[in-house]
């Protein structure tokens, strides 16, 4: 039979309580979804380990002290007292504004001044390994692991493309435009094509379809797009497209497209109602 020893203090059940707290750290996390029906996550980060947290305790990560529900039609959602186990980092977050994806949200949870466009780019925001953020993703989310490995897919061509004579690394480039006047609005500004800073330009494959990635091609230098993201603001807002380029290289223009076979000709239109954008699209600089 075990006694207390002389001398020692005694420790009260609400000592124990407190010295836990002070080991531990207690959040209020909301799972009420953003505007845009945006779905809001909470990732649970321990060494490299991580989880979602789907309301529920998780041995050695999280437990939950109390709810509160919030019935509120379409907006009805559950307020979550969490206590996260030491050494347990919480980074709560929603599907991206612009884009409704994974990486445009975390980007935003981790405040990250750069996009995360890449594996590397993940698990530095998560803080984890690599292969751990792939493990976790693919299970998680495997739509977003698949675009992040079309993106490995395209980096690797691109260094294919740049050949192995020489050994150039590819340089990673933000090109960002937006908020026009009127005049440049007038000129095309959304149609024409975008300048790259260090050789060659960014141009639409159709103007009518906007600045998304696969409506946009490199041209005049090697490189790839790699994402492409929008901001609300004044004339159309704000487009920042991120490129993989290969300084130093250069590519031949876009040699003349090759007639239809199988369409009709075109019928011709009135010059008085082309505009510079419709000029340049159907017959490019020269």
């Amino acid at each position: 039979m075990l006694s207390k020893s002389e001398g020692h203090p005694t420790i009260s059940h609400g000592q124990e309580q407190r010295k836990r707290e002070m080991t531990t750290e207690i959040i209020t996390w909301s799972d009420e979804m953003g505007s845009r029906s945006r779905s809001a996550w909470l990732l649970l980060v321990k060494g490299e380990k991580i989880v979602s947290f789907t309301g529920q305790n998780l041995p050695s990560m999280v437990v939950v002290r109390g709810t509160d529900y919030h019935k509120n039609g379409k907006w009805s959602h559950t307020t979550y007292r969490l206590e996260l186990a030491t050494g347990v980092r919480a980074i709560p977050g929603k599907n991206g504004w612009e884009t409704g994806r994974f990486v445009e949200g975390l980007r935003d949870a981790t405040r990250g001044s750069t996009p995360i466009d890449t594996w590397v780019d993940v698990a530095n925001a998560l803080g984890v390994s690599v292969p751990s953020a792939m493990a976790f993703l693919r299970e998680w989310r495997p739509k977003a692991a698949a675009a992040l490995d079309e993106v490995d897919t395209q980096l690797s061509a691109l260094d294919e493309a740049a050949g192995t004579e020489v050994v150039v690394d590819t340089e990673t480039i933000v090109v960002s435009f937006g908020s026009p006047t009127n005049r440049q609005m007038a000129a095309g500004f959304w149609q024409n094509p975008k300048a790259i800073p260090g050789g060659g330009e960014l141009r639409l494959l159709d103007t009518t379809k906007g600045w998304v990635k696969e409506n946009i091609r490199v041209e005049g230098i090697v490189g790839t797009v790699l994402s492409a993201t929008l901001a609300s603001g004044h004339h159309g807002g704000y487009v920042s497209v991120t490129v993989a380029v290969v300084p130093g290289t250069t590519t031949p223009p876009p040699g003349p497209e090759e007639p239809s076979t199988e369409a009709a000709p075109p019928t011709a239109e009135p010059v008085a109602h082309a505009t510079t954008a419709d000029l340049l699209a159907k017959f490019g600089r020269r």
